[in-house]
């Protein structure tokens, strides 16, 4: 691993949630009324997490273990999963009310990761972190096609560690982590919404899931690094969490979407269960860090 930090400057933080030492909580997703559904990989489920009282509730159950999640504009969840290692791949669909639906198998897939809504609203793209793809998945009619294939988001060597990792849309970019490769790439989106070369964004930065905030800065979740960095539209960097606070193995990142939480970040962690801290795997939680 080859990461820079930047400056530790420690922001406000505090634990919302836990669960017990072996547990992975992989991502997270924020609904309209400002409730947290984080996928638990280890357990193949969905939970909800009321920020305010970190009141935890069963959600979904799958088949397989989860990673990605997001929501749609209709409130409707999305999500993906499938057995590292492992084809096919499978996106799930999920109603309002928890209910599970299987809506189309990825058959090369053998790790999908982090997703994202497509600005065109009708698609959403998910990482394959060993393959060096993007996705596309039409969220209209179940289909999946390769909407982004390049050899600088496929991992050096193949492993557990990934490659493509987190994706996200902003300011007519596609970005992507690169886990394996510790850097943080993009590519232009044409007007058809689709993309163009890649380029490299920032380097020596191990991240995994990322939020964008309001002002373009990246919210980039460390894993084995154990924090929350900011990541300036500049290139330069503040570690404003780490282990201290809580963020073990930090997975992923959201804003709150609720006047109360619109300037904090949750990020989500699997308590350093593969990268554990002087040997000890701790507890995996949800952390909220104040950003502005």
């Amino acid at each position: 691993m080859d990461h820079d930090g930047g400056a530790f400057t420690p922001s406000p933080s505090r634990i919302v949630a836990s669960w017990p030492a072996g547990t992975f909580v992989e991502n997270i997703a924020v609904d309209a009324a400002g409730d947290l559904f984080v996928t638990v990989h280890n357990a193949n489920k969905i939970v909800k997490v009321t920020p305010s009282t970190g009141a935890i509730a069963g959600f979904a159950n799958f088949p397989v273990p989860v990673a990605g999640v997001v929501f749609d504009a209709a409130g409707t969840l999305w999500v993906s999963g499938g057995t590292p290692g492992t084809a096919p791949g499978v996106i799930f669909q999920v109603s309002p009310a928890g209910v599970v639906s299987h809506w189309c198998d990825v058959p090369e897939a053998i790790f999908l990761n982090g997703m994202t809504l497509h600005p065109d609203g009708r698609h959403a793209l998910v990482a394959e972190s060993l393959l060096g793809q993007i996705l596309e998945v039409d969220l209209h009619t179940p289909s999946v096609s390769v909407w982004l294939q390049d050899t600088m988001i496929a991992p050096r060597q193949m492993g557990q560690t990934p490659g493509a990792n987190g994706v996200k849309i902003t300011d007519g970019y596609v970005y992507v982590t690169v886990t394996e490769r510790d850097m943080m790439v993009r590519a232009p989106l044409d007007a058809a919404g689709r993309p163009g070369a890649i380029e490299i964004v920032a380097e020596r930065l191990r991240g995994d899931d990322f939020a964008v905030g309001a002002d373009g800065a990246f919210y980039v979740a460390t894993h084995p690094a154990h924090s929350l960095v900011r990541l300036e539209k500049d290139g330069s960097r503040t570690t404003l969490a780490g282990a201290e606070a809580g963020l073990a193995g930090a997975t992923a990142v959201a804003f709150g979407r609720m006047a109360a939480d619109a300037d904090a970040v949750y990020v989500t962690t699997s308590g350093a269960l593969f990268y554990p801290i002087d040997g000890v795997v701790q507890e995996a939680r949800i952390v909220r860090v104040e950003v502005k």
